[in-house]
């Protein structure tokens, strides 16, 4: 009975059950791939520093300067999605983009511009590609 090959075996399936079995867990637990939307706003970091950064409608985080680098990434999953920056006293524009290979970089011009009656000034910002 010590010798019984059937025994062997059984403990040889079990591991590699085990280590399949971790494999595929470990491997779902990473998730699916993710991408960075970059926002760049070296027109006027000075006043667009602390604008909240919307994305598909909810606050991801503020523009924030590192050094002299005024780029910021907020990461998305792959797919369609709304971004928009906004800031106390500007009307806010929204880009609609698409996250996938290649990456997207919003550039913010932010300014006075006047409203649809052209009768006051009033700050807008808007993104681009």
């Amino acid at each position: 009975m010590a010798n019984d090959p059937r025994r062997g075996m059984a403990w040889r399936a079990a591991w590699l059950v085990m280590i399949v079995l971790s494999l595929v867990l470990w491997r779902s637990s990473l998730g699916g791939p993710s991408y960075i939307v970059q926002i760049e706003f070296g027109m006027d970091p000075e006043y667009l520093t602390g604008a909240e950064v919307v994305i598909d409608g909810e606050v991801r985080g503020t523009l924030e300067r590192y050094g002299a680098r005024t780029v910021n990434g907020f990461e998305v999953d792959e797919g369609d999605h709304t971004v928009e920056v906004r800031k106390e006293g500007c009307n806010a524009d929204t880009a609609r983009i698409t996250a996938g290979f290649g990456g997207t970089t919003l550039r913010i011009m932010a300014g006075p511009d006047s409203d649809y009656r052209g009768t006051e000034s009033v700050c807008v910002i808007r993104l681009e590609y």
